[in-house]
């Protein structure tokens, strides 16, 4: 027959039984399971223990349930507050490239401090998030997050929701430019190799070179936009409004865009220059997108048999190309007005070789 458990005296504290086997008192933790003897005492003395050791494990007993856990959440999170700081987003009116990247680090940032209160984050918190990125050689997207998360703290203090912006007191890092610059004769190199290619990726390139403009607005020039000898760009980026002439000439390329446009035009019955009639993975014969231009300028880079640095030059290294060209054939205002830039310091960002020349003596 199985031992009856036995059970505790009604009349002892909590969790304090007598072994009348033993003769003993004994005390079991709540908590563990785990049983004191606490030998044969006398009654009082054992009641008086049991009562003490109670009252420690009330005084220090950490709440679970889920009630408790309720009253503990921070009542105004980042998380609650990023939905109100993307409404403020939207309002700027930002280009719809911007606002993909936007969300992006928006994202990143709520995973990391998404369910802290919002007034409760600190500057020692924020230090530490960005280093883990800097650490990693990943500076660029430290700048970007830094100043994604100051203009965060910037609008809730804006709102009466905090006193100070904990961002402001963190290390600005400057972003180590890696992308090695393109040559014209790398560019030529890459050039031969794209004619092995579809004919469009030819065009991509030459009108890159002749117009200095990035790949979005490439992607979108069409041959409506074409009037009074003249290619009228809207820049997606900046708005900046440009009419560039047809008969605007590149000597160091041997290139004059009005020539590129006609060559645009063969086999090609759309309103966009650059077009391909290649039915691929699904894809419909039409214009290219910008990361579309990107990928295929990268796939005849590699095939080129070219070497380049660990971070060989993109598509939109060819802008930067066509800047210092037509600074020296034009001058560098020239440069300025044609790539798009209301001030000269960020013209001059792009005519910045970056070690890629040598000098002549």
């Amino acid at each position: 027959m199985a031992k009856r458990p036995q059970r505790y005296d009604a009349n002892l504290p909590r969790n304090l039984a007598f072994r009348k086997r033993f003769h003993i008192y004994s005390w079991r933790n709540p908590i563990t399971g785990q049983e004191f003897s606490l030998g044969k005492i006398s009654r009082r003395e054992a009641v008086a223990q049991a009562i003490e050791v109670n009252s420690y494990l009330d005084q220090s007993y950490i709440p679970s349930s889920l009630l408790e856990r309720i009253k503990e959440t921070p009542l105004f999170t980042l998380s609650k507050w990023l939905d109100r700081y993307f409404v403020i987003l939207e309002r700027r009116d930002l280009k719809p490239n911007t606002i993909k990247v936007r969300k992006n680090q928006i994202a990143t940032i709520k995973d990391e401090f998404g369910t802290l209160a919002l007034d409760s984050i600190t500057t020692r918190q924020i230090a530490g998030f960005l280093e883990g990125y800097i650490a990693s050689g990943k500076k660029s997207m430290a700048v970007g997050l830094r100043g994604v998360l100051s203009d965060i703290f910037r609008e809730a203090m804006v709102e009466g929701y905090i006193e100070k912006n904990p961002v402001d007191p963190t290390r600005a890092p400057a972003p180590e430019v890696k992308r090695e610059r393109l040559m014209l004769d790398k560019f030529w190199g890459i050039r031969q190799a794209a004619e092995q290619s579809s004919p469009w990726i030819i065009n991509a390139m030459d009108l890159a070179l002749s117009t200095g403009q990035r790949r979005e607005d490439i992607a979108r020039f069409r041959f409506s936009d074409i009037r009074e000898s003249r290619l009228f760009v809207d820049q997606e980026k900046t708005g900046a409004k440009l009419a560039i002439p047809l008969d605007l000439k590149l000597k160091a390329a041997g290139m004059r865009l009005g020539d590129i446009v006609e060559h645009c035009r063969k086999y090609n019955p759309s309103d966009y220059l650059i077009y391909s009639d290649v039915r691929r993975g699904g894809r419909r014969p039409g214009p290219l997108t910008a990361d579309g231009l990107t990928q295929a300028f990268s796939d005849v880079r590699e095939t080129s048999g070219i070497q380049f640095s660990e971070n060989p030059p993109s598509f939109h290294e060819m802008r930067s190309l066509a800047g210092r060209l037509y600074e020296i054939e034009y001058g560098a205002e020239f440069a300025q007005k044609l790539l798009g830039h209301k001030n000269m310091s960020m013209t001059q960002k792009y005519l910045d070789a970056r070690g890629a020349e040598y000098v002549l003596i």
